[in-house]
């Protein structure tokens, strides 16, 4: 594993159990002022950080005489001694392409090198592996940022000297404390969601439950990202058990796979990628969702006739769960014309949304409509429903939709969007670690 430096800021963080569990220690000589007391009785780097002229040099001099492994001078080397320097750039704004980095990184006179770069898409996280990967002699190159987060549990893929954790305030962004870092071990697995935004997603919190219910060593993050250029590489290069996708992704990440299996080819889109002997397989488990949520509930759905309200990613699946079990079904959206590709996709129906529910059993809303952040309504006419229908709203936060609150004063059945929703991670899950986990750790979470 590689070594974990405890980042010290904070004079407070020097006797802290922090600085127990890590291996070295970053002495922010810019925040803490020297001399510095306790010393941590474990090797430590000192950082001059932003420090000017005398106070650079009058700290770099302490440094040296207190016994310092190494001194971080950033991009100014000063006059100190070449064999005890980290030479350090930071960028707080961007990453360059691979090549810049080495141009950054490889003029660099001392001992050690260090590049930290905001990190703002996937393809800046593959730029710093092949950098990584190329640059010569010892080095620290790492990402910042919560797409950044990554570099900092794959630290020992980088081929870096060491990585830095903080005790209780992160001294850059995306940096993770020691604690966790210690929890995820030297080799752990690696989950995660892709989309934008997410916020909302609630896919974390299930996830990490479960890893830790299952007691699997690893972490699952959130790749905010506008765009999904370098997928692929990304999760190659950072050994990526599996991610899921969410919106706007669904569909554009088919591109990116090799291989789709036969609920995702059916579909058309994917929400759950598995990394398997090198290569990118593509799930559709929002299909499992549906048909776990509405066989728990007692729906009968051969025979039963359905309205699906939405043509985007949710709707596909729910058609094609709904019609490969034997329902029929009509779908109907705002822009017809989506609604008519997809009924046209699933050879089900399309219309527009009808003044009349009275030969429908099941009422699916697939849009957003009710979720939090966009409109507070529900998706049709509220006063259509009555006791001889089940509605069902993949709408999960909040909880009780608009659509869910009206149907239940009228009589009707209701079944909630969470319910879908960790069907699909339980399933998601399953594929990744080939681990059945309890359906109420992950609604536990999801709460």
């Amino acid at each position: 594993m590689t070594r974990i430096c405890l980042s010290v800021g904070r004079v407070e963080d020097l006797e802290s159990d922090a600085m127990l569990m890590a291996d070295m220690a970053e002495l922010r000589l810019d925040r803490l002022g020297w001399p510095v007391e306790p010393l941590p009785a474990k090797p430590f780097i000192a950082t001059l950080g932003d420090l000017r002229d005398t106070d650079r040099r009058e700290a770099a001099a302490w440094a040296a005489a207190a016994g310092a492994s190494l001194i971080d001078v950033g991009e100014e080397c000063d006059d100190i001694d070449d064999t005890m320097t980290i030479a350090s750039h930071h960028d707080w704004e961007r990453t360059p392409d691979w090549e810049g980095i080495i141009r950054l990184m490889g003029g660099m006179r001392c001992e050690l090198r260090k590049g930290a770069f905001m990190v703002n898409s996937l393809r800046d996280l593959v730029s710093i592996k092949q950098a990584a990967d190329l640059i010569a002699g010892r080095h620290v190159i790492l990402g910042m940022g919560d797409l950044g987060a990554i570099t900092r549990a794959r630290s020992r893929l980088l081929g870096n000297e060491f990585t830095f954790a903080h005790a209780g305030k992160a001294t850059a962004p995306g940096q993770m404390s020691v604690q966790e870092m210690r929890r995820m071990g030297g080799d752990p697995l690696l989950l995660g969601i892709v989309g934008r935004p997410l916020g909302h997603s609630s896919s974390p919190a299930m996830h990490r439950a479960a890893m830790e219910a299952a007691g699997l060593a690893g972490r699952y993050m959130r790749f905010d990202t506008p765009g999904l250029d370098g997928l692929a590489a990304f999760m190659k290069f950072y050994d990526v058990r599996g991610l899921n996708v969410t919106i706007p992704y669904k569909v554009e990440a088919l591109a990116h796979l090799d291989a789709l299996d036969a609920s995702a080819a059916a579909v058309g889109a994917v929400n759950t990628i598995s990394k398997e002997d090198g290569r990118l397989v593509g799930y559709n488990t929002d299909v499992l969702g549906v048909k776990e949520a509405l066989a728990e509930a007692g729906v009968t759905i051969a025979g039963s006739e359905a309205l699906v309200l939405g043509a985007g990613g949710a709707a596909m699946a729910c058609c094609y769960a709904l019609q490969s079990e034997g329902c029929g079904v009509t779908v109907s959206n705002r822009d017809m014309s989506k609604a008519e590709a997809l009924a046209q996709r699933y050879g089900c129906s399309a219309a527009g949304v009808p003044r009349n529910l009275e030969r429908f059993d099941l009422i699916v809303n697939c849009t957003p409509l009710g979720m939090e952040g966009y409109p507070s309504l529900a998706p049709l006419d509220v006063d259509l429903l009555d006791e001889r229908h089940t509605v069902f709203d993949m709408v999960y936060r909040p909880r009780e939709t608009p659509l869910i609150r009206e149907a239940s004063a009228r009589g009707a059945m209701t079944i909630e969007g969470l319910e879908m929703l960790v069907h699909q991670a339980m399933a998601s899950f399953r594929i990744w670690t080939g681990i059945e986990v309890s359906k109420d750790v992950m609604m536990e979470a999801a709460l």
